[in-house]
């Protein structure tokens, strides 16, 4: 009895302690929302001492322990649980590939791979692999292939490097082309990365037969093995000899297809032309001897006029083209005076130094270049060694002589003293009174001479 009282006497000191009619109240642990989870049994509060387990939705992973407890002192461990992305190992590889890593291989996660040098991504096929939802990669399939360049194909070619159906990347292959034929390109490519050939194939064109041989004369390209489609080549003679033809040739193309020389190779010839002699002229050259091409101008001597080509040229048969010219002697044609007419012989040509003369005809006066009437009834002209007369005699009435001395005068103002375009009409004006008062001062006259009349009479 009395170890049974000693055991309850603490008991009873703590009931005597407590309110009465009222227990200890049960500690609970309140259990917040998680996002991406739940506890499992799901419950909104945990009692003292119970625990649960933390599920994560898919692709999320408890972020520290699996377990949630409640604590006496009524406070979840972990405090705080949650749910976190969850990770992929490292993306599966792929014969001839690398890939491109992210820093985090999360949930959702892309990973890109690439091929080596010498592979290329096969059509159609995405290089591309997922981190999935239960922490694994998508489904990766054969992603590169081997790189191959195509047979190169030369037309009047052949491959000397040997030929083979494909060719992976670093291979070089060399090219000749057939007799008869020129190669435009490089001689020698290599198979790229991208399936391409670099440079481009080349391609074996066409050549001219070598140019002929000329006897007495040589051409450039004698150290020449092959003379491709443009290519020029001259002659030339040996010393003392003319060449005659075209002096240069090309290889060329009448069809399109097939290549030819421009034209016949020139020949070397001794050509030697006549001194040309045209009397009462002269020639611009003071040579005595006049080969093949040579070309001499020619004038005549004073008093006489050039008749033909002013030019000649020696050419291959010795001879000058155009045809020598003739020095005829100059004469002047029949003058034409307006309003005049001629006193002395008439006829339609004159020689040189031969005088005419004129007078005008009733009514008219001869005027000199001011404009002033000169006072003889009759003038001369003479003809000049060039074919052309001294200066003509002008008729004209004492009116018109005025009027064209104004016209004389302005378009001597206008050329001489540059006056302005605009200031020309402002000119014409002052002029056109100039020539109403002169028109009065004519009317003044005739009435004053009618005055005089009536005085006297």
């Amino acid at each position: 009895m009395r170890v049974l009282l000693g055991w309850m006497g603490p008991l009873l000191a703590l009931l005597v302690l407590q309110p009465a009619g009222s227990m200890a109240a049960e500690v609970q642990c309140p259990v917040p929302t998680i996002p991406h989870g739940r506890l499992n049994p799901a419950q909104k509060n945990l009692t003292a001492g119970s625990a649960a387990m933390l599920e994560c939705d898919a692709g999320y992973v408890p972020a520290g322990s699996n377990t949630v407890k409640c604590l006496s002192s009524g406070r979840l461990q972990p405090r705080a649980p949650a749910c976190t992305l969850g990770r992929c190992p490292s993306p599966p590889a792929v014969d001839h590939a690398d890939r491109r890593l992210s820093y985090e291989l999360l949930v959702g996660s892309t990973v890109t791979y690439f091929c080596r040098h010498g592979y290329m991504l096969i059509p159609g096929v995405s290089p591309t692999t997922t981190c999935l939802t239960d922490f694994t990669w998508s489904a990766v399939p054969a992603l590169c292939q081997m790189v191959q360049c195509p047979s190169p194909d030369i037309v009047n070619g052949r491959v000397t490097s040997g030929k083979q159906d494909k060719y992976s990347v670093g291979q070089q292959v060399e090219f000749q082309c057939n007799p008869g034929y020129t190669m435009w390109g490089s001689q020698r490519i290599q198979c790229w990365s991208d399936g391409n050939w670099k440079p481009p194939v080349p391609y074996c064109d066409k050549v001219c037969v070598p140019p002929p041989l000329i006897t007495s004369g040589q051409h450039t390209g004698v150290r020449t093995e092959l003379f491709p489609y443009g290519m020029e080549v001259k002659y030339s003679c040996a010393e003392g000899l003319s060449l005659i033809g075209d002096e240069s040739i090309y290889c060329t193309s009448e069809d399109g297809v097939n290549l030819t020389w421009s034209g016949p190779a020139p020949v070397c010839r001794v050509v030697r032309c006549p001194r040309p002699v045209v009397a009462q002229g002269r020639m611009d050259l003071s040579r005595h001897t006049f080969s093949y091409g040579t070309s001499v101008h020619f004038s005549c001597n004073e008093g006489f006029v050039l008749h033909g080509s002013a030019e000649s040229r020696c050419v291959a048969d010795g001879t000058w083209q155009p045809a020598l010219p003739e020095c005829q002697p100059a004469l002047c044609p029949k003058p034409q005076v307006a309003n005049g007419k001629l006193t002395s012989t008439d006829q339609m040509w004159y020689p040189i130094n031969a005088t005419v003369t004129f007078e005008c005809h009733e009514g008219y006066h001869h005027f000199s270049g001011d404009g002033e009437a000169a006072l003889k009834d009759s003038w001369t002209a003479t003809c000049l060694a060039d074919g052309n007369w001294t200066p003509l005699p002008k008729c004209k009435k004492q009116g018109d002589a005025d009027v064209c001395g104004e016209v004389a005068y302005i378009q001597s103002v206008v050329s001489d003293c540059h006056v302005p375009t605009e200031d020309v009409k402002t000119l014409l004006e002052i002029r056109k009174l100039f020539l109403e008062i002169q028109k009065l001062k004519v009317e003044l006259q005739g009435l004053s001479k009618e005055f005089l009349e009536h005085i006297l009479h």
